[in-house]
């Protein structure tokens, strides 16, 4: 008899331990995913010296990290308008004389420094001149007027006076730092950034990025595969196919706002006729040049214009592919030249040469380090260049590098139609009137070209699935919104 109660009660021991086990268990499982969620975050990002643009290492990582640590008043947007940034918003005045932005409230510098309209003001009046070149003659003036608004007065309507204002601000004094959601570590470590525990968006959810460079992106990739890195910075087109395959990697691919351009020193006597200019890029396939050279991964050139850009309108012209009118042209004239490239574009430039065999036109390839062909033309010591430079998504940016009052038009193109052009654009008073400008920039460039425009060149991140990324556009890089990602671990134990 004395049986019954006592396994009754055994019963009763074991439910109350079960209870206790299934009580404990989402208690357990909660303390493991805050664990996770609050380890700290390290994002190793790996980049082959190859990619770097500078001719300095160093001064090429430094580019790469302060995107991520500093900002403008607007940044730039895909179709080439500007967008809000650490300035809340804008208007103009009805004559259209005067800027007005206005700052997000309350922001600070890494260093602590307000980021305050008479701060900005004065860093505008002593950093835009430079950065404008001679648009900034459209400037009458820069004041704060109050803690948070700025006042731009024009001496005449300037859109690219809005478009300038992606100038990157940093903090005045020796400190010059940032208010992006990551900051140096420490002044010795450019390279080592830790997350903005002040960030006006919010802080990261990564707690530090480390980069450091490899001798090849190959080097970098084995890397990665050994988790010794989380990121390759850039992926060459030739090293697609082969990161793909891993399952551990996930591939972001992005058009660049650089594009292959064979740029024309149009003071050598040889170059100097805009007919023979105009045939020589008639001569160019650029589908197949794009798939050739870039295995497919990149998108033709119709000109010097992003192609979404908002004012390219289905009707603007196009550098055609038209090689039996280019051979017309070119034929009884022969044409003999050397077009400079830097390291690792020899293969690029070597598809162009061939193509320009086709029409009887002579190209010699000769590679230089990017620092000497930069001297070459300031001395105007060349015939021609091949790189892809930076002309993207607004205006302004083919600007500088084609009209002949800008200061960053290294090659010394002059055309009084093209100046015009830009000009018109420069002073559109409406967006109808900045579309006819741009329109009559094309036209420009088609008949007086100042090079052969040949690519938007493709690019792709590679990052390690330990990361979880924040997706962007179809078609944006990722980085964009680098301080959204999260490590799998944290968006793990969330879940759970």
């Amino acid at each position: 008899m004395t049986e019954v109660p006592n396994r009754r009660k055994l019963i009763a021991a074991v439910g109350a331990l079960a209870s206790v086990i299934g009580f404990a268990a989402p208690a357990c499982k909660d303390q493991a995913g805050r664990q996770a969620q609050h380890q700290p975050a390290t994002l190793r990002i790996g980049v082959s010296v190859g990619q770097m643009a500078a001719a300095d290492p160093q001064t090429g990582l430094r580019q790469v990290t302060q995107n991520q640590s500093v900002e403008g008043l607007v940044k730039i947007g895909e179709d080439g308008r500007a967008t809000a940034w650490l300035a809340q918003g804008w208007d103009f005045t009805p004559d259209g004389r005067t800027l007005k932005m206005h700052l997000r409230p309350d922001l600070t510098f890494h260093d602590g420094t307000p980021v305050s309209a008479p701060v900005v003001a004065h860093l505008l009046e002593t950093q835009l001149p430079a950065f404008m070149g001679p648009t900034f003659a459209d400037v009458e003036s820069i004041t704060a007027s109050g803690p948070t608004e700025i006042n731009v007065r024009l001496r005449q309507r300037s859109p690219f006076v809005l478009e300038a204002l992606e100038l990157q601000l940093r903090s005045p004094g020796s400190a010059k730092a940032g208010t992006g959601p990551f900051e140096p570590a420490g002044p010795a470590s450019p390279t080592d950034l830790k997350a903005n525990d002040h960030y006006y968006l919010g802080r990261p959810a990564i707690d530090r990025l480390t980069v450091n460079t490899f001798p090849s992106a190959r080097a970098a990739w084995a890397e990665m595969l050994r988790n010794n890195l989380d990121m390759l910075y850039e992926v060459s087109t030739d090293s697609l196919d082969s990161l793909e395959r891993s399952n551990q990697i996930q591939i972001f691919n992005y058009l660049r706002h650089y594009q292959y351009t064979l740029i024309f020193n149009t003071q050598q006597a040889a170059l100097r006729s805009p007919a023979v200019r105009q045939a020589l890029s008639q001569s160019i396939d650029r589908d197949a040049f794009v798939r050739d050279a870039l295995g497919g991964h990149g998108v033709a050139s119709s000109g010097p214009i992003w192609p979404g850009h908002w004012a390219v309108g289905p009707d603007l012209g196009k550098f055609g592919f038209e090689p039996q009118k280019a051979a017309k042209v070119l034929s009884g004239r022969p044409l003999h030249f050397t077009c400079l490239v830097p390291p690792d574009y020899e293969r690029i430039a070597l598809i162009v040469k061939h193509q320009l065999d086709q029409v009887s036109v002579a190209m010699d390839v000769k590679e230089m380090p990017p620092d000497k062909i930069l001297e070459a033309m300031a001395r105007r010591e060349f015939d021609a260049v091949l790189f892809d430079a930076i002309s993207a998504p607004s205006l302004f940016r083919p600007f500088l590098w084609w009209h002949s009052k800008s200061t960053s038009n290294s090659a010394g193109f002059a055309s009084p139609a093209v100046d015009n052009a830009l000009d018109r654009i420069r002073h559109a008073g409406s967006d109808d009137e900045y579309r006819a400008g741009v329109a009559a920039f094309q036209r420009a460039t088609i008949e007086d070209p100042p090079a052969i425009f040949l690519a938007w060149s493709e690019r792709a991140r590679a990052v390690s699935k330990r990361f979880v990324v924040t997706e962007t556009t179809a078609g944006r890089d990722i980085l964009s919104q680098l301080r959204l990602w999260t490590p799998a671990a944290a968006a793990k134990g969330r879940a759970n």
